[in-house]
């Protein structure tokens, strides 16, 4: 018995530096960490509500930028690709707005929003796993969806099963416009539970690194 608890114990040290390694090496594979800052005149510039934020990007993921003279949901964008060419980890950063901060109001209407994402996941991917409400993420609790959508869209370079995550993330308790920060990720990606989300991955670098700026 005695020694089929200390193999156990060997075990487990094993696995969680096999994890740890696993995590770090993949960091290590995200490439050169780029600075990009957003500013209010880069919103209107790209018809997009003023907020100004900034935040850390890996080379490994493509950064798409807002483009002035058309219409914008984002205002930025980024994906890196798995080895058959799918989307293997993705974020885009949109906004919402909202005037007041009747907590009952806001509630719902933040739960009226998540609802809209919602049903543009539904009518792409195979849904399980759902949740929407409030829920904690990085210490903090935000109105969030989550679900693990199922897709086999070669032709849009979406294939296999990808853990989502949209966040509605208000920079003040009073502000006006807020970002909705969203998190898609498949199984060849280094994010496999919800719970990775924010940790693993070299999407893990923009969210570690977002600030925004008055």
């Amino acid at each position: 018995m005695t020694f089929q608890l200390r193999y156990l114990a060997m075990f487990m040290v094993l696995l969680s530096l096999a994890c740890e390694s696993k995590g770090q090496q993949s960091l290590q594979n995200c490439g050169e960490i780029k600075s990009l800052s957003l500013d209010a005149e880069y919103a209107q510039q790209a018809g997009l509500p003023e907020i100004s934020f900034e935040l850390k990007y890996p080379t490994e993921m493509e950064f798409t930028p807002a483009k002035a003279g058309q219409k914008n949901y984002n205002y930025a964008t980024f994906f890196s690709n798995d080895e058959a060419g799918n989307r293997k980890e993705m974020i885009s950063i949109g906004y919402y707005t909202m005037d007041g901060n009747d907590e009952e109001t806001m509630d719902a209407l933040n739960e009226n929003l998540l609802g809209q994402f919602r049903q543009m996941y539904v009518n792409n991917f195979e849904l399980r796993n759902e949740f929407l409400g409030k829920k904690e993420f990085d210490g903090n609790e935000y109105p969030m969806f989550q679900t693990i959508g199922k897709i086999h869209r070669p032709d849009a370079q979406f294939v296999g099963d990808y853990h989502i995550q949209a966040m509605l993330v208000r920079p003040t308790p009073k502000a006006e416009v807020g970002v909705v920060f969203i998190f898609q990720s498949n199984e060849n990606s280094a994010i496999s539970s919800f719970e990775d989300i924010g940790k693993k991955g070299c999407s893990s670098i923009i969210w570690n690194s977002l600030k925004f700026k008055e």
